[in-house]
Parts: C-alpha cells; sequence; structure tokens
C-alpha cells in the first residue's frame, strides 16, 4: 500500500500572522517621515513612500517561510525543506529519530537534523512508511480536554 509522500508542514492558520504583520507594516511602511505635523498643507494626511516601505518585505519572507518550511516523508526517506534550499535524507542514513522537548529530529551519522512541523503525534505515520527502517510506533491518541463542572451542580451518574 504506498499512497504516496506525506508532507508535514505548518498549519494553514499560520497565514493569519502574515495578515497582521501586513496590516502592521503601513505605519511604518507609510508613515510620516516629518515627525513635525502629521497633515500637509492641504490639511489632508500625508503618506511617504520611502526606504521604510521595505519593512513590507518582512510579511512577505514570513509566507514564504510558512510555505517552504516542512518535512516530506516518502518511501525513499525524509526531505527537510527549509526557507532556503532542502535536504534529503534516505532511510538507509537514518539511524533513529530522537525527541528533545516538542522538537523531534533525525539521528545520521554526522550528529542529528531537526525535522520542522514534526511532532510526536507524527511518529506512527513516519515509522510505517519507513517500511520497517524504524521501529513500529502505534499513532498517538487524542486527549480529550478536561471538562469543567459548575458549582453546585453534582455529576450524573
Amino acid at each position: 500500500m504506498d499512497s504516496g509522500p506525506v508532507v508535514i508542514r505548518l498549519p494553514r492558520t499560520s497565514y493569519l500572522v502574515v495578515i497582521f504583520l501586513f496590516f502592521a507594516c503601513f505605519t511604518v511602511g507609510f508613515g510620516d517621515s516629518n515627525s513635525h505635523g502629521l497633515r500637509d498643507s492641504t490639511g489632508g494626511a500625508t503618506f511617504d513612500v520611502g526606504p521604510q516601505t521595505l519593512v513590507f518585505l518582512v510579511p512577505v519572507l514570513v509566507a514564504i517561510f510558512i510555505a517552504r518550511t516542512a518535512t516530506v516523508v516518502s518511501a525513499d526517506g525524509l526531505r527537510v525543506r527549509a526557507l532556503f534550499g532542502s535536504r534529503m535524507l534516505p532511510w538507509d542514513g537514518i539511524r533513529g529519530l530522537t525527541v528533545s522537548g516538542r522538537a523531534v529530529y533525525a539521528v545520521v551519522e554526522g550528529g542529528a537534523i531537526r525535522l520542522p512541523c514534526v511532532r510526536i503525534a507524527h511518529l506512527g505515520p513516519i515509522s510505517r512508511i519507513s517500511n520497517g527502517r524504524l521501529p513500529e510506533l502505534p499513532d498517538a491518541t487524542p486527549k480529550p480536554a478536561p471538562q469543567r463542572q459548575r458549582a453546585g451542580r453534582q455529576p450524573s451518574q
């Protein structure tokens, strides 16, 4: 059963950060560089376009970072994609996976390489795609959120 590569990336809701950054850049990017007044001679607001407008590159770079950063898991190995470039890690070169905090690393001969966007919940599918090269791990079981009881109410039995 070869279902093709699995791409593990940042959630699409991450692009909300780009929208907020874009609107935040308006004050700096089109702000008045004249500190003595906020209005021109006609009484209207002024907008200067100059070197400070380059601040709009920040949301563009963040959007490119979100789009590019991923880990692609396939039958051939792991492809780690970063903002600039990517690196292929064939299964034969991977000794195992290690977890440090919330980050997951692929252990290779020269050290460890961080797998971007990979979390502990992804280890089960990664081990299955490796076709036995990694130990078989079960899928993560979702843990339901704790429920709060209202004061004065007893749980029904």
